[in-house]
């Protein structure tokens, strides 16, 4: 299965080839999870997963209260509301596997016309000289798909082949799980956003922008999803990332061929990749697919977090309280790190008024006042890094379990308590308030003494502006922070009742 049929007699010149105009007529291809919806216009007009309901609509309070005061808003305040249809990986205008021969132009175009429905054939003969053939076949596994394209020409023809993805695709502040356009180029995960997109976008240059590094893959997703074309062996080209046509961006796989000539037909062969982000199932399809899951420069400790995560999960069965054991565990386990932090602060802190001594001694003598300060240090047993590097340690850690938290899949329609979907904000806001109240008590119980007053406002406002970031982030990273905060609370009041503070003139203090 999956072999491209061989097509039918080529016009003898272009004038010959019929024109007729694409209806929008669709066809389904299915396997027990996925569905790919093509049409005779060309390309995939959607990739849909029936079994997993879209993103359910969130209505926050707050939300509701504006639209309330200006007029936008007459209904009643319902938190959430249902999604519409399954979980789709393209928009209204998008394309997947859409295929074309030189420019890089998406137009109503002349029919496909249907072959066979399982694999998928589709054929189109182009007024310019050639025949282009797609067959999509299933593959070896439900996500994945066996795509073939073959270009024929009956006369010179300026090429080249190209496959690609295309779509409406601006990222928004509004919500993570946004659709957008990416590429890995010789094992390196490439976002490809549109440069007039602002400040959501983080590529800025001039299109098109062309990758000539081997390209593993090319795809179209979401934040849990994502459909993924990689060339096979045989198969070489380059990444492009353009514009299609107006309001759409388009990422190409662009083959390498210059010019299409009659009796040198050109083959190209893909595995394309249908599902969810999950770790596992992304590397065992390879090709770099793992790098789809974005988990940033700490995908390591990401993915032993993500691990852990999965075996709470099938201990507790439900990932909420999975969540909270898994901030738990991190949190426990950083517990030492944290200690030697405090009991370096507290060091650090009964030699202030000696430190001060020296700066004014040396206040003219910079080079003075560091040996001397170094010496001081040495002489109480003192590492002046003591306090901050317990903490830039933790760092790498925070960073993964973000990440690992942000990008699961399976929290995706998670429910917990009030909470109907941890991948999506907590529309009653309490999360969000909790975090915030928490960070000013343990702010309350850290003392401000050395800081400037602007430093302590800065500190003062620091709560309000993180509480107001995390409102928009999935309740399941607001649901860890929560937990994190209160125990972060809970590990200070402790230590502060433990440690005492070191006697000047002693080199240690109890850890």
């Amino acid at each position: 299965t999956g072999a491209v049929p061989t097509p039918g007699a080529l016009p003898s010149s272009p004038a010959a080839a019929p024109t007729v105009a694409c209806t929008g007529e669709r066809t389904v291809l299915a396997s027990s999870d996925v569905e790919l919806v093509a049409t005779d216009c060309g390309g995939l007009a959607d990739v849909n997963f029936p079994g997993v309901p879209s993103a359910a609509t969130v209505n926050t309070w707050w939300g509701w209260l504006f639209g309330k005061l200006d007029g936008s808003s007459t209904a009643g305040w319902v938190p959430y509301g249902e999604g519409e249809g399954p979980q789709s990986l393209l928009g209204e205008k998008g394309r997947a596997l859409a295929v074309g021969v030189g420019e890089r132009k998406l137009g109503a175009g002349d029919a496909w016309t249907l072959v066979s429905q399982n694999p998928l054939v589709q054929v189109r003969q182009a007024p310019e000289g050639y025949t282009v053939t797609r067959s999509v076949a299933p593959g070896d596994k439900p996500d994945t798909w066996n795509v073939k394209v073959r270009v024929e020409a009956s006369q010179p023809v300026a090429g080249p082949v190209w496959v690609g993805m295309v779509d409406e695709v601006v990222p928004s502040a509004a919500t993570m799980n946004t659709r957008r356009l990416s590429a890995a180029v010789d094992g390196s995960l490439e976002a490809l956003d549109d440069p007039e997109a602002g400040c959501g976008s983080m590529f800025s240059g001039p299109l098109p922008q062309v990758w000539n590094e081997p390209v593993d893959w090319v795809g179209i997703g979401d934040q849990y999803y994502v459909a993924a074309l990689a060339p096979l062996e045989g198969t070489s080209g380059t990444l492009e990332l353009s514009r299609p046509a107006e309001g759409l961006l388009g990422a190409f796989f662009v083959s390498p061929a210059a010019q299409l000539l009659p009796g040198q037909p050109v083959d190209l062969s893909f595995a394309l990749y249908t599902g969810p982000k999950e770790l596992g199932r992304l590397a065992e399809f390879g090709h770099a697919l793992d790098e789809a899951a974005s988990l940033g420069i700490f995908g390591l400790f990401a993915k032993i977090l993500l691990f852990t995560l999965h075996m709470f999960q099938g201990v507790l069965g439900n990932w909420g309280l999975s969540i909270l054991a898994l901030t738990f565990l991190v949190r426990l386990s950083l517990y030492p790190l944290t200690r030697k932090a405090v009991v370096a602060g507290r060091k650090m802190q009964v030699l202030q008024p000696e430190m001060k001594a020296l700066q004014e001694r040396f206040a003219d003598d910079k080079e003075a006042l560091n040996r001397e300060t170094m010496a001081l240090f040495a002489r109480h047993g003192v590492n002046p890094l003591g306090g901050c590097f317990p903490i830039l340690v933790q760092m790498p850690v925070f960073f993964a379990l973000y990440a690992a938290i942000s990008y699961e899949p399976a929290l995706f329609h998670a429910d917990f308590l009030y909470l109907q979907d941890l991948s999506s904000p907590d529309p009653y806001g309490l999360l969000g308030v909790l975090i915030v109240i928490g960070m000013y008590v343990q702010q309350s119980m850290t003392p401000m003494t050395g800081m400037d007053p602007a430093q302590q406002q800065m500190m003062k406002l620091m709560p309000l502006f993180f509480g107001f970031m995390m409102f928009s982030m999935p309740a399941g990273l607001s649901l860890y922070y929560t937990l994190n905060t209160v125990l972060a609370i809970a590990q200070q009041w402790y230590n502060t009742r433990s440690i005492p503070p070191p006697s000047p003139g002693v080199s240690h203090a109890s850890s």
